[in-house]
């Protein structure tokens, strides 16, 4: 399990398209067990996230071909939707591991955690923390 987040491109012009990427970023979240931050734009730098899930295809944004390229010459783990949902989900629990059929990725601010359990997700909730930063053990 990773804490580094994958970076989710695609096309964010208008705000349904941004709702859609964000839906996206869900589904990667989810098939790929790690965090998956949204990408608005091109000011990130590929180097700091485990891979970038390009939404449609490398020609669906300027910014998805940017990055995109950025990653592989910086050899960075690159795919695109097609291959993602090649991924089955799965209904692990990121955070305690056991199995869940409720688990599902949790959006704090504009990254998507990895699946987290509803028991999990209360544990957060109860010490006061959000989802995501809960320590290994309480």
């Amino acid at each position: 399990m990773s804490n580094t987040p994958v970076l989710v491109v695609g096309n964010a012009t208008s705000s349904v398209d941004l709702e859609d990427l964000t839906a996206f970023a869900f589904d990667v979240a989810d098939r790929l067990q790690v965090p998956a931050l949204v990408a608005v734009g091109r000011d990130y730098d590929v180097n700091d996230f485990a891979g970038v899930v390009l939404d449609a295809t490398w020609l669906d944004s300027v910014d998805s071909t940017v990055l995109g390229v950025e990653a592989q010459s910086a050899d960075i783990f690159v795919i695109d939707a097609e291959t993602l949902y090649a991924f089955e989900p799965t209904k692990r629990c990121g955070h305690c591991g056991e199995d869940d059929e409720e688990a599902a990725p949790a959006l704090v601010g504009d990254t998507w955690t990895e699946s987290v359990c509803p028991g999990c997700v209360d544990v957060h909730a109860r010490h006061g923390l959000p989802v995501g930063v809960l320590p290994a053990s309480l």
